[in-house]
């Protein structure tokens, strides 16, 4: 699972205000916190969706995330959840390094289920500025991510997911 418990952490601070005002979010949030990412997702994407809540959009991503993970290696459609609730909260809140961080490394991760991510990404880091602190190491993941998506194993890594996922399609009636 690709687990960011420091973000999470970090955000806990942030959640103060949110948890105050509005007992659906402290309700949401208690059950991410004990793993029951379904009704997360639901009470997040809600306030999200309602509220135009960046936070809430953050959250819902995280929470569809973890489905994803979970569902792995079906959790491509989970995942196109989740990066869009990310695209949410950078679009709702464009200043906040958060959101904007745990969207590009969602783009990274998620590369291998997703054409537009690494193109996505690409653009996020053009919009950085070079004298960032973190611009050196982002261009750095985003080159090994590039470079780990071309090899020949990935290639090879795609062809092999496509057969399961392709029969999981045909089984499982896809929500719409």
């Amino acid at each position: 699972m690709r687990v960011r418990l420091g973000i999470v952490i970090a955000l806990t601070a942030l959640c103060a205000p949110a948890a105050e005002r509005d007992p659906a979010f402290v309700s949401a949030r208690d059950h991410y916190t004990n793993a029951d990412f379904r009704r997360a997702a639901a009470g997040f994407q809600f306030l999200c969706n309602i509220n135009k809540d960046a936070e809430a959009c953050y959250w819902a991503g995280l929470s569809y995330e973890r489905l994803a993970d979970i569902a792995m290696p079906f959790g491509c459609r989970i995942e196109a959840k989740a990066r869009g609730y990310y695209s949410q909260a950078v679009k709702l809140e464009p200043r906040l390094p958060v959101y904007r961080d745990a969207l590009f490394d969602f783009l990274l991760n998620t590369a291998d289920c997703s054409r537009t991510a690494l193109r996505d990404a690409a653009a996020m880091l053009s919009a950085v500025r070079e004298s960032d602190p973190d611009f050196d190491h982002k261009s750095r993941r985003l080159e090994q991510e590039l470079h780990r998506n071309t090899s020949p194993d990935a290639h090879l890594a795609r062809i092999f997911l496509i057969v399961p996922r392709a029969t999981y399609r045909m089984a499982v009636p896809q929500d719409r």
